[in-house]
C-alpha cells in the first residue's frame, strides 16, 4: 500500500508545542540564542545520547523522515514509502536532491578540492551505513534497542532503501526520525579517523543547518544550509547554543532576553519578573513525590517505607498551589501510550490514606529492624515547608511516637548535591519526565541511583516492555505491570503533578517541541 509522507499523522501521538500569533511581521535572516546545560561529547548521530546532544543533532542532520508543527510526519530525505500488506517490509523513495553541507572547515578532512572532489548527494547507502553502525557492537548506541525490531535493511539502489521488521512495529515510523536513523556518509567518516562528530569540522549535515564552530566549554553555532532542498523553507540565518552551569543561570538569562527559548521548572518560571514578555506553554510532566533512600538503615526495610506510603494524605496537597494537582500515578499527565494519554488508560493505582495499614506495616517494620523507633528527615524547599511539617504531623500522629522526623529546608541546588552525595533519607522531589513515551519515563528507574532501587523483577518488566513495544496495546499492559511493580515496593510516593514551562521570547515566532525536551525545532524560527 503506497503511502506519500506530506502530513501523514503518525500514530505515536506527538505532544506538539508551537507558538504563533505574535503581533508584527515574521523576520526571517535572524540569529537565536540558546541554552543548554550540558557540553556535548559528541555529536555523532549514532552515539548521541544527552539533551544537547540530541538537540543539535535533530537541526543539523535529517531522516527519511521528520515532524512537522503540526505533530505530523512529513518528507525527510524519502518523498514517499510503501509498506508491505502484513507491516513488515517498509521501502522508502528518496529524493535527488538531498545534500551534504560542505564548509570550509572541511577542507582539513576532505583536502583543498573538498568542493570539487565531494559527491554531496546523500544516497541510500548513507541510511544503510548509518544502520550499519546502529548494530556494530563495538560502537555501542544507544539506539540499538530502539530498532531490535529490525531484520534487515539494504539500499536497493542509489535512491531506494527498505528496511524488513522481525515483527509489526505500530510505531516505527516514527523511530526512523531518532538521531541514530540520520545517515552517515561512509567516506567522510572514514577521512576522520575516529574523529567523527567531535568538532564542527567532523561533521557532514544534511538538515536545515550545519555545524560552524564548537567553540569548546562556551557555545555550539549552527548556520542554515544553503544546500538543504527539503519541503520546508528554512528561516533563521544561524542558531547558537550556549553552555550553562545550572537552569538557574539560565532563568537569570531568560529575564534579561540573553536568550530566545528555553524550558524552566515551575519555581525559576515562578520567579521570573518578566512573564508577561514571554510566549508560554505548559506542560504537566512534573511528578513531586516522596523519595526513599534505600541505602538508609530504615528505609531499606519495606515495610517502612510501605508505612510511610500509607500514612501520608496526597489529596491535602492539591489546593495549596493552582499549579498542583494531587497525583494518582507514577506516571505524569504528559506520558503516552501510543496516541492515548497513559493515565487515561490506565486510572489510579496508588495506594490511599489508610491509618490501619500504615501502623501494621510500621510495627512489622520495626520487628524485622529489631528497633525500638525510627528517626528520619525530609528535605525540601522552602516553597513547601509549611505543607511537608503539615504532611508531618498527620504521619506522626498515625504512626505515634515511635516515628521520629524532621524538615530540613534547602536551595534545590543543596538537595540536588545532597542526593548526588546519597546524604539524605527522604526528599521531596519533582521528578521531571523529559519524554512523552511512557516506556521510556519508567526506564528511568532501573538501577537509578536517585533511590538506590535494584529489583530483578523491574529489570524483567522493562525487558518485557521491550519484546512488546511493537504494539501499543501490549505495551500499556507492559507499562502497567512495571508501574504497578514500583508501586508495591513502595520506592517512591507520588504527591502532586505540577508543570514545566516552554517559554520563547515575545518577539520570536516559529520554534516548536514534540515529544521530548531536546526536540527542539528552530527551522520555521522567526524574529518580529
Amino acid at each position: 500500500m503506497a503511502r506519500r509522507i506530506i502530513a501523514v499523522t503518525i500514530c505515536l501521538i506527538i505532544v506538539m508545542l508551537s507558538f504563533g500569533g505574535c503581533f508584527g511581521r515574521p523576520k526571517a535572516d535572524e540569529s537565536f540564542a540558546v541554552p543548554i546545560l550540558d557540553e556535548p561529547t559528541s555529536l555523532d548521530p549514532q552515539i548521541a545520547d544527552s539533551d544537547a546532544e540530541k538537540m543539535i543533532i535533530l537541526n543539523c542532520y535529517e531522516g527519511l523522515l521528520r515532524v512537522n508543527s503540526q505533530g505530523e510526519l512529513e518528507a525527510g530525505v524519502a518523498e514517499s514509502y510503501d509498506v508491505s500488506d502484513d507491516g513488515l517490509t517498509y521501502t522508502f523513495n528518496l529524493r535527488h536532491d538531498a545534500h551534504w553541507a560542505l564548509f570550509s572547515g572541511h577542507k582539513n578532512v576532505i583536502g583543498e578540492n573538498y568542493k570539487d572532489s565531494f559527491d554531496i548527494t546523500v544516497y541510500a547507502k548513507d541510511f544503510e551505513f548509518a544502520f550499519d553502525r546502529v548494530f556494530d557492537e563495538q560502537i555501542n548506541s544507544p539506539y540499538r534497542e530502539v530498532f531490535d525490531c529490525v531484520e534487515s535493511y539494504t539500499a536497493l539502489d542509489s535512491f531506494t532503501f527498505k528496511i524488513k521488521l522481525k515483527y509489526k512495529h505500530d510505531g516505527f515510523l516514527y523511530s526512523l526520525t531518532y538521531p541514530g536513523a540520520m545517515p552517515c556518509d561512509k567516506e567522510f567518516y572514514e577521512l576522520c579517523g575516529g574523529k567523527y562528530g567531535l568538532d564542527a569540522k567532523y561533521m557532514l549535515c544534511n538538515g536545515a543547518f550545519n555545524a560552524y564552530r564548537w567553540t569548546e566549554g562556551t557555545s555550539i553555532r549552527i548556520v542554515r544550509n544553503d544546500d538543504y532542498n527539503g519541503v520546508n523553507r528554512i528561516m533563521p540565518a544561524a542558531v547558537t547554543f550556549y553552555i550553562n552551569p545550572s537552569e538557574a543561570v539560565v532563568a537569570e538569562k531568560m529575564a534579561t532576553e540573553t536568550y530566545d527559548v528555553a524550558f524552566l521548572s515551575g519555581d525559576n518560571y515562578q520567579n521570573l519578573p518578566n512573564k508577561d514578555d514571554f510566549n508560554v506553554q505548559e506542560i504537566e510532566n512534573v511528578v513531586y513525590s516522596m523519595i526513599f533512600n534505600q541505602s538508609n538503615k530504615y528505609l531499606e526495610n519495606k515495610d517502612i517505607r510501605l508505612a510511610l506510603v500509607y500514612s501520608i494524605d496526597r489529596e491535602m496537597f492539591a489546593g495549596f498551589d493552582e499549579n498542583a494537582v494531587a497525583a494518582d500515578s507514577i506516571v505524569p499527565p504528559f506520558c503516552t501510550v501510543g496516541n492515548k494519554p497513559y493515565n487515561a488508560l490506565t486510572g489510579s493505582k496508588l495506594p490511599q490514606y489508610n491509618a490501619q495499614k500504615a501502623k501494621e506495616h510500621f510495627e512489622n517494620g520495626l520487628l524485622d529492624l529489631g528497633t525500638s523507633a525510627v528517626e528520619l528527615d525530609i528535605k525540601c524547599t522552602e516553597r513547601y515547608e509549611q505543607f511537608i511539617k503539615q504532611l508531618v504531623q498527620i504521619m506522626q500522629k498515625t504512626l505515634g511516637v515511635k516515628f521520629v522526623v524532621s524538615v530540613s529546608v534547602l536551595e534545590q541546588s543543596e538537595i540536588t548535591a545532597a542526593i548526588a552525595d546519597g546524604d539524605y533519607s527522604i526528599v521531596f522531589y519533582p521528578f521531571v519526565a523529559d519524554t512523552s513515551r511512557t516506556d521510556e519515563f519508567l526506564a528511568s528507574f532501573d538501577n537509578n541511583s536517585l533511590f538506590n532501587y535494584k529489583s530483578e523483577l523491574y529489570s524483567e518488566a522493562l525487558a518485557n516492555i521491550r519484546r512488546n513495544s511493537g504494539s501499543f496495546s501490549a505495551l500499556e499492559a507492559g507499562c502497567e505491570q512495571a508501574e504497578q511493580i514500583l508501586i508495591s515496593d513502595a520506592v517512591m510516593l507520588p504527591v502532586i503533578y505540577e508543570k514545566s514551562y516552554f517559554i520563547t521570547d515575545e518577539d520570536c515566532d516559529g520554534i516548536y517541541f514534540y515529544s521530548s525536551q531536546y526536540n527542539v525545532v528552530f527551522m520555521s524560527a522567526t524574529g518580529k
